[in-house]
């Protein structure tokens, strides 16, 4: 009983707190449900509020080979380099991580975030993007602490998941 009343202060004292500091309106993270000032970034679960989480959860996007290539998108695929599966990047966006909403599902690597990393394909480059992820995304062999471009040949590894970024000739 002591610990629930002990929460619910805690819970009320950090919602004062974070809405004297900001002086903007508090709202709940959607995945853990703490106190996060609007419009922001969820400092504990690492969930982007600013993605478009809900077209990429309308693509639902582990696309069928029978899915048409998003227009203007050159044909590459991402190689999963333990089991040699190939994964094409048919949209504008690739989400990487152990959520099933991902396009790249890397279920059994506990080192992976839910959310861990994109690929976008943005003014005629494909670029790899850290989605604040615990263990963080490494692009052949270094951090990527920002936003970087993509080549053919790329090694990304994602928790303990290396990768092969491939661009495919037609």
């Amino acid at each position: 009983m002591l610990k629930c009343g002990v929460r619910i202060i805690y819970f009320a004292l950090i919602t004062k707190v974070m809405t004297e500091m900001t002086k903007s309106p508090i709202s709940s993270c959607p995945s853990c449900g703490r106190p996060t000032p609007a419009g922001t970034r969820c400092i504990y679960c690492s969930t982007l509020n600013d993605l478009d989480l809900q077209n990429l959860q309308l693509e639902k996007i582990r696309p069928s080979e029978t899915e048409l290539q998003e227009e203007g998108v050159p044909r590459s695929v991402v190689v999963i380099e333990k089991t040699g599966q190939k994964v094409p990047l048919r949209s504008l966006k690739m989400k990487i991580g152990r959520d099933p909403s991902n396009q790249l599902v890397v279920q059994e690597d506990t080192y992976a975030s839910r959310h861990h990393a994109w690929i976008t394909y943005e003014d005629g480059d494909f670029w790899i993007e850290d989605l604040g992820s615990t263990n963080g995304t490494l692009l052949n062999g270094h951090p990527v602490v920002r936003r970087q471009r993509l080549a053919a040949g790329d090694k990304i590894r994602v928790g303990h998941t290396e990768l092969t970024f491939q661009i495919e000739n037609n």
